[in-house]
């Protein structure tokens, strides 16, 4: 193998990486009987491999905590902010309508995290992004998603419109007194599920002032959205909404929808649907 070839193709492992760590935690998890504790982990684990889906799986690196999961993205940090609200938003809907009721403590961070190998042979991580990850989660309350500082600073320059999203907290404190700047993510804006922009200038102001066709009216969108989250789960949500700001017609949205699937059959099957809204 050439020295190129060895650049290439030399893993990740054993170095230092600054990368975005979403933390999330199943409140009261500890306390609940061993069947329920069943139920509500296989409900939470379907909900988020279903919205994990969407990132890059080589970008990915998840850890199973017990009681919840920790994920190190290596990908744009933004992509985490469009999962976690997703799951935000459909842990709230899981503990208003869902049998195996239950609550999920949500925490972004921005930090160093060292990739190294388990004794099984998997990526594992360590380092102080994580731990501030899981401290910032701590602080948040049920079905609450907060961020560090560091990870705000970040999200907040990618647009004039994505600082509307948060909400400052002001500082807390750790067991150990460590001091941290904390943000929460907006649940609602005007009504409506908080979305994150990365557009720039001139798309943010076209999209302000477009207006939606006349075959793109509520109740279409609904279908699609239902399509759409039968094959990618509760992110759909958020993906519509930020596919609208740039789609004019019923057909250019189910083609910006599309290119978010991974596989061509469920990509194929996904436009069938379109067929089906006449």
């Amino acid at each position: 193998m050439s020295d190129e070839q060895k650049k290439t193709t030399m893993p990740r492992n054993n170095r230092t990486w600054l990368c975005t760590v979403l933390f999330m935690d199943i409140v009261g998890y500890s306390k609940l009987s061993v069947d329920r504790q069943m139920m509500v982990k296989q409900n939470f684990s379907t909900l988020v491999s279903d919205s994990l889906r969407i990132l890059p799986g080589e970008d990915c690196i998840k850890l199973d905590t017990g009681d919840g999961l920790a994920m190190c993205y290596l990908g744009a940090p933004e992509d985490v902010l469009y999962v976690a609200v997703g799951l935000r938003d459909a842990f709230v809907d899981v503990s208003a309508i869902c049998g195996t009721c239950y609550s999920v403590r949500m925490g972004i961070n921005l930090g160093p995290v060292k990739i190294l190998e388990d004794i099984n042979g998997q990526r594992n991580t360590i380092g102080d992004g994580i731990n501030a990850a899981q401290r910032i989660m701590s602080f948040a309350r049920p079905n609450q998603l907060l961020v560090s500082r560091a990870y705000y600073d970040v999200i907040s320059c990618l647009s004039e419109e994505n600082p509307k999203m948060f909400a400052y907290l002001g500082v807390h404190n750790d067991k150990h007194v460590r001091k941290y700047d904390v943000y929460e993510v907006l649940a609602h804006q005007d009504g409506e599920r908080a979305g994150v922009v990365v557009a720039d200038d001139e798309e943010l102001a076209g999209a302000a002032a477009m207006q939606p066709a006349g075959d793109l009216d509520e109740r279409i969108l609904k279908i699609v959205q239902m399509q759409l989250a039968l094959i990618i789960g509760p992110m759909a949500a958020v993906l519509v909404k930020r596919a609208m700001r740039k789609s004019s017609s019923l057909d250019q949205l189910y083609r910006l929808l599309a290119e978010e699937i991974p596989t061509e059959p469920e990509r194929e099957r996904f436009l069938s649907g379109r067929e089906r809204l006449h």
